[in-house]
């Protein structure tokens, strides 16, 4: 009511004083001196009734969701038909609309993948999306959309991981499930011609392209401004927001991309061939290999049996349909959806990846596993030497952070900063990466962790397995007050480029300017962290060894 009042109020205010500046009422003289009497206008309009701003009309019908502090969600809304029976290991169609107001109060069930990374309930029916906006957004307020693709290795996650705080802060915030391991990614030609699109072991990515096409057409129910989509992913969704950075397919469906944690490698896509023989494999092991109908014997098998083939390697696949050239190689040529990008990661990406107790007799081995068959790791070993550690775990974790993540993500930023504008960072807390004379492995600033920063969900990180009981110092009263502030910081940083493409903004929120990525002459980086944020040139690449051991120029096989 106090919003249609001032409404009211302020128009009330407009027409007298209008009316004042014209000369009206029936005082004034007419023509030729006589008085004329007021001439009847319209009676003004009324203020539009304000909608219930927990309800939104989508193309399928209305959904209902749930107001909360500073925000209203909206869980579990479908966003294509489950992918179930003829439609499993088939490209998703389009959701059934509902006569009846769904009740989007809860999160739709997760993809079926291993249990403990989720907490909603897992099933093959999994296809749901989630809409988190202001409180009191009103349809058509054209708010910037901020749409996640979560991470879990290609076979873990939900939607729930969405990063459901930013909506308090004037964004509108989309997660998505998506298909994962085998229903995400197999790869088999008797699936391909029984999908007739040419389209090879791509479901996930299908997943999110359908979720990113419902996003347009239904955002602006939600306040969200479909012009302006910023797509964010974090590990595994890294790697296929780089991949939907080259699909054809993804065109127009975003403006702005962040890519955090992925690194996307040549690898990280592998080829037709590669990924068949990956899905070749599975299908022998599920019996379905010598089947008069391969097609029906794998869908009919039991999701219990598909999750068995979680070890196997499932990535996005290079199909020349969704994917139709190595992102990797795509941005070098400029053949990819050319947006603005945020790009980095943390100074300890490897350590949630390896085996603590790994034993200094193994530790060359684990090195060399780094590097393809035939070649020379003479150099990889020379530049971890295992004595430099506290423990040999420690060691490999640099080597394999280095190597997958941060020199990956620096290849990224110098090809991709030839075509468009590059924001590059790196989370470094100072308290978990280096402490005192370390006895033991301990988890650094790892892998992920930039996600309190970004959210400003800071106060639940030391809950989470960053603080290592055996080394870890709980934080003083302040350092976590410039844990906070930095956060703050960050946080701002990231709306700011939702909202325009450039982290700075108009330069009022944030106090360090973020310097543009402007390729391998001008490698400008930022660096957050405490006490103070800090920004360098090229000592990123120093720091992980990308120009001298795993950068493009000396270790072609990986990027």
């Amino acid at each position: 009511m106090k919003t249609r009042h001032t409404h009211a109020l302020a128009l009330a205010l407009t027409l007298a004083l209008s009316l004042s500046a014209c000369g009206g009422g029936g005082g004034d003289p007419g023509f030729g001196g006589i008085a004329l009497p007021p001439v009847a206008g319209p009676a003004p309009a009324a203020p539009p009734a304000a909608q219930d701003t927990t309800i939104a009309v989508t193309t399928e019908g209305k959904v209902a969701g749930t107001a909360s502090a500073g925000m209203v969600s909206f869980l579990g809304i479908p966003y294509a038909q489950p992918p179930v029976g003829a439609l499993r290991w088939a490209p998703p169609q389009p959701p059934a609309a509902h006569a009846t107001t769904l009740q989007a109060k809860a999160f739709g069930n997760a993809c079926p993948q291993a249990p403990g990374a989720v907490s909603s309930p897992i099933a093959e029916d999994c296809l749901y999306i989630n809409v988190w906006k202001p409180a009191g957004t009103q349809p058509g307020a054209k708010l910037p959309v901020v749409f996640y693709i979560h991470g879990g290795a290609f076979t873990l996650g939900s939607g729930e991981m969405g990063p459901s705080p930013l909506a308090s802060q004037g964004v509108v915030v989309v997660s998505l499930n998506y298909r994962l391991g085998a229903l995400g990614y197999l790869a088999n030609n008797a699936l391909r011609a029984a999908n007739k699109d040419g389209s090879l072991g791509n479901f996930a990515l299908m997943d999110q392209l359908a979720a990113l096409g419902w996003t347009q057409k239904n955002i602006a129910a939600f306040g969200g401004d479909a012009g302006n989509v910023t797509l964010w992913g974090t590990s595994a969704g890294a790697t296929q927001s780089f991949s939907l950075l080259q699909s054809p397919k993804a065109k127009g469906l975003f403006q702005r991309a962040v890519m955090q944690s992925g690194g996307s490698a040549e690898y990280s896509n592998p080829s037709m061939d590669s990924s068949l023989g990956v899905g070749d494999t599975a299908v022998a092991n599920l019996g379905c290999a010598g089947a008069a109908d391969v097609v029906a014997c794998l869908r009919a098998l039991p999701v219990s049996a598909l999750l068995t083939q979680g070890g196997l390697k499932w990535r996005p696949t290079v199909d020349a349909q969704i994917i139709t050239q190595v992102p990797a190689r795509a941005f070098a040529s400029g053949n990819f959806n050319q947006v603005p990008v945020m790009i980095g990661g943390v100074y300890d990406e490897g350590t949630l990846f390896v085996d603590t107790k790994l034993t200094a007799a193994n530790y060359p081995l684990y090195l060399r596993g780094l590097a393809p068959a035939g070649y020379d790791t003479t150099a990889i070993e020379a530049a971890y030497p295992v004595g430099n550690y506290a423990v040999p775990a420690q060691g490999f974790a640099r080597a394999l952070g280095d190597a997958l993540y941060a020199c990956g993500n620096s290849a990224r930023r110098d090809a991709l900063s030839t075509w468009v504008p590059v924001y590059g960072w790196e989370l470094t807390d100072p308290q978990l990466s280096f402490p005192a004379s370390p006895t033991g492995f301990y988890y650094g600033t790892a892998h992920g962790m930039d996600s309190y920063y970004l959210t400003s969900t800071i106060d639940a990180l030391p809950t989470y397995p960053y603080f290592d009981p055996g080394n870890a110092v709980a934080p003083d009263a302040a350092t976590t007050a410039q844990r906070k502030a930095l956060a703050a910081q960050v946080t701002a940083y990231l709306l700011n480029f939702a909202k325009n493409g450039d982290p700075n903004g108009d330069g009022r929120n944030v106090s360090t300017r973020w310097p543009r990525f402007n390729g391998p002459a001008d490698r400008s980086l930022i660096t957050f962290t405490y006490p103070a944020i800090q920004t360098s040139n090229n000592a990123f690449e120093h720091t992980h060894k990308c120009d001298t051991l795993w950068g493009p120029g000396v270790f072609p096989p990986m990027y």
